[in-house]
This record gives C-alpha cells, sequence and structure tokens, in this order.
C-alpha cells in the first residue's frame, strides 16, 4: 500500500524566511546535517546502543519479536472477554487513544457487530473517583465485569494513578484477578513492581508483554503499549489484527526512511518541520506551535501537547502547544490567532481522503446564500474550510505550513505519528538538549527524552499525604 505524506510551507517563506539572517541560516544548516549524520551512525552500535541512548524507538518497526508477543495477547483477548479497558496515563495512554479515534468507528462500543472486536474503554488516568467507579459499576450491572480484559499499562510499574486504579479494579474483581489482567511494563526485575508482582505466577496472567528497553512513553505508540489496544480493537471484516499491526510498523518504517533522507530534501517532514519551527522561535519570537488537525479527532493534538512540551520545554526554552481542530476551533481559536498577538506558527494536518463521503442534499427551501454548499459533499466542504482558513492566516501574517496526509488509515496515522517523533527529536537537538552541564553529549541523559519536571509533583503529593 503506497503512503503519501508532504509538507506545504504555506506563507512560512514569506513570513519567516525574510527575517532569518545568512549566518545564522547557514549555522542551522550546518546542525541539521550535523543532526542528520549522528542519526545514521547511531545504529552502528545496535539495538543496546539505540537503548542507551533512548532512542530505541527509531527502530521499533524491526522487532517482529515485539509484533508477534503483541499479536498473541491480542488473540487471547478477542476470544476471551467481551471488554477491554486501557487504564495508563500520558504516554502510556494518550498513543492507544489516538489510534482509537482515528482509526475505529465512532460508536464502536454500540455497534451489535464490531468484527470480532470486544468494547474499548480507557482508564487510569486520574484520581477522580467518577470515571472508574461509573465503568466498574456499569460492567458490573451489565454482567460484563467477569468478561472484561484489563491491560495496565506503566514501564516502572509505580505510576501512582494507573497503580492505583489496578489496586481498584483487582479488589472489584476479587480472587482470580489476574485471570482478567494484561500487564505492560518493564521487563527487568527490580524495576517494574508490575513486573515483580507476578514473579513466578506469569502464567496466571492474560498476558505480559514489555514497553521495551530504551523507549519513552511518548514515544511507545509503535511498541506493544500501542500495539495492543490497536490489534484487540481491529474489526477482521475491514482489516485483520495481524494485517492492522504489519500496517502500523509499515507506517512507522515508511516515516523512519524519510527521516533518513537528507535534511535538504522536501520528503524529509520531520528535519523541514524542526527546520521552521527553529526560525519562528528564534527569529520572530513564536511561543505556541498550533497544532490544527482538520478532522473531527480530539486526541491528535492532546498527544502532540506531551510529545513536544514534556520533550522541548527544557532550560527555560521551547515552544507551547496548542491543540485545535478544524473547523470547530475556527469558531473559538481563529479570532485569537487572527487578531491576538503574534506569537503563534501553525502546522495543518491535511487529511486529503477522509473516507466514506456524505452529501448535502440541495433543498429549495432553505436559502440565504446557503445554496453554495448544496449537492456538495461534506469532505469537500471540510477541504474548502481548511484551504479558506489556510489563506485567511497567510492573508493576515500568520506562519502556516501544511502537512497532508493520504488516507485516515492505520498505516498513514503510524507514518505521521512517527515524523512528529522525528521532529521532536530533531528541534531538541538544535536545542542543544543532548549537551550537558559539562559541555559534553552523555547517551542515556539527552533531555528530550527525560522528563525530570514531572517528578516533583509526585513527591509533594506523598509529602501532602503524609500530613493527612
Amino acid at each position: 500500500m503506497a503512503i503519501h505524506l508532504s509538507l506545504d510551507p504555506g506563507s512560512c517563506p514569506t513570513l519567516v524566511t525574510p527575517h532569518v539572517g545568512l549566518l545564522r541560516r547557514d549555522e542551522i544548516e550546518a546542525s541539521l546535517q550535523a543532526i542528520a549524520a549522528d542519526f545514521a551512525n547511531e545504529r552502528t552500535g545496535g539495538l543496546a546502543s539505540l537503548e542507551e541512548s533512548l532512542r530505541a524507538w527509531t527502530t521499533l518497526h524491526e522487532r517482529a519479536d515485539l509484533c508477534q508477543r503483541t499479536l498473541r495477547v491480542a488473540e487471547k483477548v478477542r476470544t476471551g472477554f467481551e471488554t477491554f479497558v486501557h487504564v495508563g496515563i500520558g504516554g502510556s495512554d494518550l498513543g492507544p487513544r489516538v489510534a482509537h479515534e482515528v482509526l475505529d468507528h465512532t460508536l464502536h462500543n454500540e455497534l451489535a457487530d464490531r468484527g470480532g472486536a470486544p468494547r474499548m474503554y480507557f482508564a487510569g488516568d486520574t484520581f477522580d473517583p467518577r470515571p472508574l467507579r461509573e465503568l466498574l459499576d456499569l460492567l458490573q450491572s451489565r454482567g460484563d465485569l467477569s468478561r472484561t480484559a484489563f491491560n495496565i499499562v506503566s514501564k516502572s510499574g509505580k505510576t501512582p494513578e494507573t497503580l492505583c486504579a489496578l489496586l481498584a479494579i483487582k479488589s472489584r474483581l476479587g480472587e482470580g484477578w489476574m485471570r482478567q489482567v494484561v500487564l505492560t511494563t518493564g521487563e527487568r526485575p527490580g524495576e517494574s513492581i508490575l513486573f515483580d508482582l507476578a514473579a513466578g505466577r506469569k502464567e496466571e496472567f492474560v498476558g505480559i508483554l514489555p514497553v521495551p528497553e530504551g523507549v519513552g512513553g511518548r514515544f511507545s505508540e509503535p511498541s506493544p503499549v500501542g500495539l495492543l489496544p490497536l490489534a484487540v480493537t481491529a474489526d477482521q471484516r475491514r482489516e485483520t489484527p495481524e494485517e492492522r499491526v504489519r500496517a502500523a510498523l509499515e507506517g512507522h518504517g515508511f516515516a523512519h526512511h524519510l527521516g533518513m533522507l537528507p535534511p535538504e530534501d522536501p520528503q524529509n517532514i520531520a528535519f523541514s518541520l524542526a527546520r521552521w519551527l527553529q526560525y519562528a522561535e528564534e527569529q520572530l519570537g513564536v511561543g505556541s506551535l498550533v497544532l490544527y488537525d482538520y478532522s473531527g479527532c480530539r486526541m491528535l493534538g492532546d498527544w502532540l501537547v506531551q510529545l513536544y512540551t514534556e520533550s522541548i520545554q527544557e532550560r527555560g526554552g521551547g515552544l507551547n502547544v496548542i491543540a485545535a481542530r478544524g473547523p470547530t476551533s475556527n469558531h473559538s481559536l481563529l479570532n485569537g490567532i487572527i487578531n491576538g498577538p503574534r506569537d503563534k506558527i501553525v502546522l495543518f494536518l491535511r487529511w486529503a481522503d477522509l473516507g466514506e463521503d456524505l452529501e448535502v442534499p440541495v433543498d429549495s427551501t432553505v436559502g440565504g446564500g446557503m445554496e453554495i454548499f448544496m449537492g456538495r459533499s461534506m469532505a469537500q466542504l471540510q477541504e474548502a474550510s481548511l484551504q479558506g482558513t489556510v489563506q485567511d492566516m497567510a492573508r493576515n501574517g500568520v506562519p502556516v505550513l501544511v502537512l497532508s496526509i493520504g488516507r485516515r488509515d492505520t498505516a498513514h496515522l503510524f507514518a505521521l505519528m512517527r515524523v512528529l517523533m522525528d521532529m521532536v527529536a530533531v528541534k531538541g537537538r538544535l536545542q542543544g538538549l543532548q549537551i550537558g552541564a559539562n559541555s559534553r553529549v552523555e547517551a542515556g541523559r539527552e533531555l528530550t527524552y527525560l522528563q525530570a519536571g514531572v517528578e516533583g509533583y509526585k513527591q509533594a503529593m506523598r509529602e501532602y499525604l503524609r500530613g493527612f
């Protein structure tokens, strides 16, 4: 299957380039060449080297072992359970939510026939008792609790929100709870509470899957973290679980190839995006990246908020990410982008093929200039809305980029997510986040893949609880 991604720099050449001095432009281009060389050379050290540098996510499309393990567990879930609950937070939660929203039927759980897939729910991303309590009550009231598989996802096994959700689930399930649980976690003894919990009892669980070494949560969607729910919810009338997983890895691998092209190649979208963001941030003082996903999906924006801000906002710098979706956000954020401060660069996601279409009927009883919309397909109107929004922003001096995605399907989604992961990796290098306090590169200490700022709230929360 052909995968098509392309980047239109939109208004950036006109609005951004004139502000970039030739000397600085040469410096950034030299940096991009050095980054590309580093990425090309890093594979010579093999998987162990990539794990040490926290960049093992770049070769997940080559890990046939992980693919097969995931498919075996997915088959056990699909044949043995009516409902599947994915329990996680952050990177262990957002990627699977994106795939479910983009690829599965929008009313998946309401369908009488889901093509062999169980119902799908998410939990474990909050301490708010209401979502989990009401989900468990629902499952119990309709007699589904004993027919529900729970996938507990945490690399360390001690993410507070996730582990507390597990304890509540374990209590509700009672004796034999392990027969309804999948653990997706780190597989080093002593480093994951979940892995240690299963020691000597692995056969009692539905399955145990790894969060691979060298793969951080926000880069984990092409690993068992994202591939298991992807396979579990496949409608086999359209795409079997194996076909779906292989399409995901094909998309990831395709984007990997694009990222290995020379930095000046227009098809190297990740490097092009990082270049424009660096220019805009440095030379225009832009403070925010607006991701304008021109589809009905909400979660891609939330996913990029985490991927980008948790990776790139370090040492007091880095762009904010604002999640938007068109045309919904045209009735909320657009006025601020057009008439507010000139501190934003906008990246539009244009889905060239949205799938099965719907036509707006011609109705002579409705006037008021609405005739222009009649007799046209909804996809055509969506495209017209996007083009109008892009043109209006450009006319008003807003820097705009348009990333076109060939189809709304598995391969294209995973290719898109990988391009954005690579964009973040390149942008981190342009900001020097691989350089340690001693002005040297330290393997495994690149700030792009760390998040020390997250630990403070956990410690403060524990201190607060000790005061009770």
